[in-house]
């Protein structure tokens, strides 16, 4: 995809939107991680699930994982989307655990495997959204 279909932008709040804003200011993906027991989480939780802490900040992360789980849309009702049928969402699970979805970038729907390496990168959208790419990671 050369350009976003991204015509609506959601705006979050709470923790969603603290987590987008740490996006935005790092320039990549960054998840929750606890500052008790250092697990990262996906979404955000006021509390750890594995320890209960409540102190947490949102640090950048690596961007590599592997695909989880992945379908192919053949049709689209968001006019910004068809010119891009079909496109492939995805589940990356993280190298640090947990999971995201994201839209892959650079991907034909044939080339995409459970398991296969990708990098997720961000698209910021506003300073409190941005979007989650996947793309081939070739490292």
């Amino acid at each position: 995809m050369s350009t976003s279909p991204h015509v609506m932008i959601p705006k979050p709040d709470e923790l969603d939107l603290d987590l987008f804003q740490a996006i935005v200011k790092a320039g990549g993906p960054c998840l929750q991680r606890c500052d008790a027991c250092g697990s990262f989480t996906h979404p955000p939780r006021y509390y750890c699930p594995r320890c209960s802490s409540g102190a947490f900040t949102f640090a950048p992360v690596s961007g590599k994982g592997k695909v989880y789980s992945y379908t192919v849309s053949h049709m689209s009702v968001e006019p910004a989307w068809k010119e891009h049928l079909p496109y492939v969402s995805l589940v990356v699970e993280f190298d640090e655990g947990p999971r995201v979805v994201a839209t892959a970038r650079g991907l034909k729907p044939d080339e995409v495997r459970i398991g296969m390496p990708v990098r997720v990168v961000t698209e910021a959208k506003s300073d409190g959204f941005a979007i989650f790419w996947a793309e081939a990671d070739a490292s």
